[in-house]
């Protein structure tokens, strides 16, 4: 049975991730400030930044899957060094510790800021596009310390031939308690829990901007697949997509809402004056040919389960 350790498997894409692939293999899931209570896989406390944390690992890994990191969405107020320090030097830390201990394989999870510039032109985005980073926004410096972390997993691929494995993602949903996010610096409630909840106690349903926006959503029990396939592939290298390439419009999303969580006749008022929601989607062929991928669920199959399967508190939590 292979060995693979999951760096940053106590969040909602880590545990999503762990659920799959504890089914395959023997898994280690570190954390940093929440445990992780899963009795089925070992766990131990790693902060990436610190290299000495490192010598507690086993050294006998097939495959290391890096999703830990600094993000805006978890960012409570402003600290732009933590990006550097985390998605740069922890990244570092991570590919030296591969490096020295002859780990041939890493899967690294990237965001998508690095195309933001190419969300509103409805063509879409390849893994060979030049890269449009937004350099406004307290998405800023975010990207850029994910960029430099890209160029530095290709320069240890290239230099020291570690099989290198990127995967850019969208927002990827998933099947947790976590209702929960930051926007700059400030804490909300995520906007489709906001959806939910006003379809269940309200019998309402606000739709801001261009309905007819699309985007990826792809369902975190998805991408553990694709995280899985990646684990077995032998030669996949670089950058590659991990979207659905079948955007989902804010109708259509807001029309699988009702039909999963709505009761009765629910009111829906449009307020096209306010912000729309990107409009993008990502070319999946490469994605898809290499790994032989197919995402299971659309966006109705994906609303059913998170409400038939999340746990009783998450579901709680999701429809309060």
């Amino acid at each position: 049975m292979k060995k693979v350790l999951v760096i940053g498997a106590s969040g909602s894409l880590g545990q999503g991730i762990i659920d799959q692939l504890s089914k395959a293999y023997d898994i280690t899931g570190t954390y940093l400030n929440n445990v992780i209570h899963r009795p089925d896989i070992k766990t131990h406390k790693l902060d990436i930044t610190q290299e000495s944390d490192f010598t507690q690992l086993d050294k006998d890994y097939d495959a290391v899957v890096l999703i830990a990191g600094a993000m805006p969405a978890t960012m409570k107020g402003y600290e732009q060094k933590k990006y550097f320090d985390v998605n740069v030097y922890g990244a570092l830390n991570v590919l030296e510790f591969c490096r020295q201990n002859n780990i041939k394989k890493i899967i690294y999870v990237m965001s998508f800021s690095d195309v933001a510039g190419a969300f509103y032109t409805g063509i879409p985005i390849t893994e060979s596009d030049q890269r449009s980073l937004n350099y406004q926004g307290d998405h800023a410096v975010y990207a850029i310390s994910k960029v430099t972390a890209c160029e530095l997993l290709e320069h240890y691929h290239q230099e020291y031939g570690l099989q290198t494995i990127t995967f850019r993602i969208p927002t990827v949903y998933c099947c947790d308690d976590n209702v929960t996010y930051y926007v700059d610096g400030k804490l909300k409630t995520k906007a489709y829990i906001q959806m939910i909840r006003s379809i269940i106690h309200s019998k309402k349903l606000a739709l801001w901007g261009n309905i007819e926006h699309a985007k990826d959503m792809p369902y975190v029990k998805d991408f553990a697949v694709l995280i899985q396939k990646a684990i077995e592939h032998q030669s996949a290298q670089g950058l590659f997509n991990a979207g659905t390439g079948a955007p989902v419009t804010l109708k259509e999303f807001a029309d699988a809402l009702v039909k999963v969580f709505g009761q009765g006749d629910i009111n829906i008022a449009r307020f096209p004056e306010k912000p729309s929601q990107p409009n993008f989607t990502f070319d999946m062929s490469k994605t898809n040919s290499t790994f032989e991928y197919a995402p299971k669920y659309n966006i109705e199959s994906m609303l059913l389960d998170i409400k038939e399967n999340s746990p009783k508190s998450a579901f709680e939590l999701i429809t309060k």
